[in-house]
């Protein structure tokens, strides 16, 4: 079943762990996957955040330079 997440690409790995950090810090839940190859970005990693995360995303990430947010972006709902 398709899920809409926000995704974050990034000009660089350092960008992108630095985000990952700030996301975290302000309790943000993300995971960090390989860029999807529909999207080209300088940096092959991309952070992945909840629908309910978008919001709150958006603002911790406004002033920030160095990416690009998509929303939405439908994946499928990976199951274990």
């Amino acid at each position: 079943m398709p899920e809409q997440y926000g995704l974050i690409l990034f000009d660089s790995t350092n960008v992108a762990l630095k985000t990952e950090r700030d996301l975290k810090s302000a309790g943000i839940a993300c995971a960090v996957i390989p860029t999807p190859v529909e999207f080209a970005s300088g940096c092959g990693i991309a952070l992945l955040v909840t629908e309910a995360m978008v919001e709150n995303t958006l603002g911790i990430l406004e002033g920030c330079v160095g990416h690009r947010f998509i929303y939405p972006y439908t994946r499928e709902r990976r199951t274990s």
